[in-house]
């Protein structure tokens, strides 16, 4: 794989296109049934950058989509009892750096199917992380459960930084269904 002189030279406009991707699912049209939980059409938008990244990380063409903040703890082992302050600080700084695109993300606590976008965080605590997120779903209940603050969500393992995660609840600030 070769990259451009752009990418060499450490310029990412992908983040920014990416977040064209996150608020524009709000408003892509597509001709699935809006019910559906399996896999759909992707997506189509006018960009080929964005069409291409709907299409490999399967972006139905009719989604549910909440955008907001949440917050977690990341710690040095499964039984989350030491602060993990390199992986946090690391994590954080990937995110606001390349960004995070999330083609199934927590599956383990949402099924199959939630596409997340991760372009923001921040530390907010010496052991807490704040990030701001857009995520989509073809399954509106996916979008309830992720905006639900009784969700519970288990221990998960980052194997990129080598931290387990405690994620808290996700505070929804805008939601959309598909048009």
């Amino acid at each position: 794989m070769t990259f451009s002189p752009l990418v060499r030279k450490g310029i990412w406009i992908a983040p920014l296109l990416l977040a064209t991707l996150g608020i524009g699912v709000a408003v892509v049209v597509g001709i699935a049934d809006a019910s559906s939980t399996t896999r759909t059409e992707p997506a189509a938008p006018d960009s080929p950058l964005l069409a291409e990244i709907a299409e490999q990380i399967g972006l139905p063409a009719r989604t549910w989509t909440a955008s907001g903040i949440h917050t977690a703890k990341g710690y040095t082992t499964e039984a989350a009892e030491t602060i993990n302050v390199q992986g946090m600080t690391a994590d954080c700084d990937n995110i606001n750096l390349n960004k995070k695109l999330a083609a199934d993300y927590r599956s383990d606590v949402f099924g199959p199917g939630m596409k997340g976008f991760f372009y923001k965080c921040q530390k907010v605590g010496p052991d807490t992380n704040k990030y701001w997120f857009t995520i989509s779903s073809a399954d509106g209940a996916q979008i309830d459960k992720l905006c639900d603050p009784s969700t519970k969500y288990p221990v998960v393992n980052d194997e990129q930084h080598h931290t387990y995660w405690i994620d808290k609840p996700f505070t929804c600030t805008s939601r959309a269904e598909p048009s």
